[in-house]
């Protein structure tokens, strides 16, 4: 038997403590950001954290730049103090979740006053878990409609947030957030739907085996279910904030304004007293390093975190310019990845920008994933784009039997038989956006 002896390059990536954190503190939206940076001011004492309201002076949006529709400037701009809504920027005092999701109802056109009864019925029968606790049959029944009726107010309820509102169980929580990440693991939503057991169990070669993929991706699906985020247990009547859009995108003149919201950030500096007096003790070298290390990085991931943003939201507005001026309806389809590659970043890096954060334009405050839309493989292999699909939609209403509408269901159907395969919430989503009524609402509307 002989021994040999054989030598191999390759090339990992190993991120740094630095990048890490910088990740970390990119993904939170302000409230967790300002959660966050409380509770790192508990650990080190290095860190001095000012609370914004009893800040003696502080500017409540922090302007890093205004740009032009031709070219971007860096010139720096000082916004008005209220340039934000006091409703939608302030932290509500004690708002418990059935008002604060009552308030995002307004956010949603077109619904009819017995949708707007449903909806709101729907929101009061969630349960602690913020799960509905009523079955969609009697719901039918009490206002003397069908279950699709019922079915598409739901559907519309589970895209409020938080993420995971109205899920009727643990599987349907779980893919509510699988289905609003684009970066999700191929096999997840049949791993959660079919399979939820196995994988709780760790059954990697089982599901391997089921699914004819590979170890590696098994384990990478099933590391991506269990960091989804679990069912709350808290009771739902607990205090929130209302929802605080990171950037705000105005039109002054020839100029379109970005603004990044950081006047309701604590302001993070470092205690100069308490450094002289651990840097001048022999007995704390260690401590006084790691305490250090761990402030500055605290304060350049806040910085970096500002800068992605600014420039995220810079290449929005150049791309989507058209949204900015009409809004939802005329939105152009484009991907986490698309955006990625123009700023030379990774997109697991963008998709944590985009994350739980929001965007204020003249005609609303959208969450900033609505601005990715991608495209759709249909049956042959090719991509549909969202437009082609909504123009199908479209039309497939317009010829319509007026007598008796076209359910979104019945729509999915005659999609798939074109070779477009969409799921009955998608279609309701893409109807909405078009200003298209519920099938109920154009028969008897």
């Amino acid at each position: 038997m002989q021994m040999a002896i054989k030598t191999s390059q390759k090339v990992m990536q190993v991120l740094s403590t630095k990048l890490v954190q910088h990740l970390e503190i990119l993904q939170y939206s302000t409230n967790e950001l300002e959660r966050y940076i409380n509770d790192k001011a508990n650990e080190n004492p290095l860190l001095v954290v000012t609370d914004p309201t009893v800040k003696s002076q502080y500017e409540e949006i922090l302007q890093l730049a205004s740009c032009s529709v031709k070219s971007f400037s860096s010139q720096y701009y000082e916004p008005q103090r209220n340039s934000f809504s006091s409703i939608e920027m302030k932290l509500a005092a004690k708002e418990s979740y059935e008002q604060f999701l009552l308030e995002q109802v307004p956010m949603h056109k077109n619904l009819s006053s017995v949708d707007l009864k449903i909806l709101t019925f729907l929101i009061q029968s969630l349960d602690d878990r913020l799960f509905l606790d009523v079955d969609i049959e009697l719901v039918a029944d009490k206002f003397k409609t069908s279950d699709l009726h019922v079915e598409a107010l739901l559907d519309l309820l589970q895209t409020f947030e938080p993420v995971g509102v109205g899920a009727r169980d643990t599987k349907e929580y779980l893919l509510i957030q699988v289905d609003k990440d684009d970066l999700a693991p191929k096999w997840t939503y049949q791993f959660i739907k079919d399979d939820l057991e196995l994988v709780a169990a760790q059954a990697i070669k089982q599901l391997s085996k089921k699914y004819k993929t590979s170890i590696h991706e098994v384990k990478k699906t099933v590391h991506y279910i269990k960091s989804l985020k679990p069912v709350m247990s808290e009771d739902k009547m607990e205090t929130i904030p209302y929802v605080i859009p990171e950037i705000e995108v105005e039109k002054l003149e020839e100029e379109w304004l970005i603004k990044l919201n950081r006047g309701y950030l604590p302001t993070v500096t470092i205690d100069k007293h308490y450094v002289e007096i651990l840097k001048n003790d022999p007995n704390c070298k260690t401590y006084f390093q790691d305490t250090m290390k761990d402030a500055l990085l605290l304060i350049q991931g806040i910085e970096q975190r500002d800068k992605t943003l600014y420039e995220l939201a810079r290449l929005l507005v150049k791309l989507q310019e058209e949204f900015f001026y009409k809004g939802l309806e005329a939105i152009k389809p484009m991907r986490l990845k698309d955006v990625a590659d123009i700023l030379g970043l990774h997109v697991s890096t963008i998709s944590r920008a985009v994350r739980g954060k929001y965007i204020k334009t003249s005609h609303g405050v959208y969450a900033l994933q609505t601005l990715f839309t991608k495209g759709v493989m249909n049956t042959s292999g090719k991509m549909d784009s969202i437009s082609y699909i909504k123009k199908q939609l479209k039309q497939l209403i317009e010829g319509e039997d007026k007598q008796k509408p076209l359910t979104d269901q019945q729509i999915t159907k005659l999609l798939s038989a074109e070779g477009i395969q969409i799921s009955r919430r998608t279609v309701a989503k893409y109807r909405e956006e078009m200003n298209i009524t519920s099938s109920f609402n154009r028969a008897y509307g």
